[in-house]
């Protein structure tokens, strides 16, 4: 019964925010995002997290030599780029442009 609710709730948001969006995506591009790709974000920056976590000493074991920025490829692509996906996308954006920024057209 809660999942029920939730689901309902997370239809209602998607639809409301969508009456006041400035430009004309169907709702069923925003519906499409709640549903299924921000929950799947979340999972790939769960994912990555605990990846980052397991490879650590391998990656500890890279930075030894120049330019010793191993920690930091390795967490922006298995951390901050999922998470930049999920939490600073806006809604019906699902690409970034050129320089990796996400802007609604």
């Amino acid at each position: 019964m809660k999942i029920k609710i939730l689901i309902l709730a997370i239809i209602i948001f998607a639809v409301m925010n969508t009456a006041h969006a400035e430009d004309q995506q169907p709702p069923a591009v925003y519906l499409i995002d709640v549903i299924l790709y921000r929950p799947l974000g979340l999972i790939a920056t769960v994912t990555g997290s605990a990846v980052f976590v397991a490879i650590s000493p391998l990656t500890a074991l890279a930075a030894i030599s120049p330019p010793h920025d191993a920690f930091e490829k390795t967490a922006n692509l298995l951390i901050m780029k999922p998470a930049k996906y999920t939490f600073d996308r806006p809604m019906g954006v699902y690409y970034p442009d050129g320089d990796g920024e996400y802007r609604r057209y």
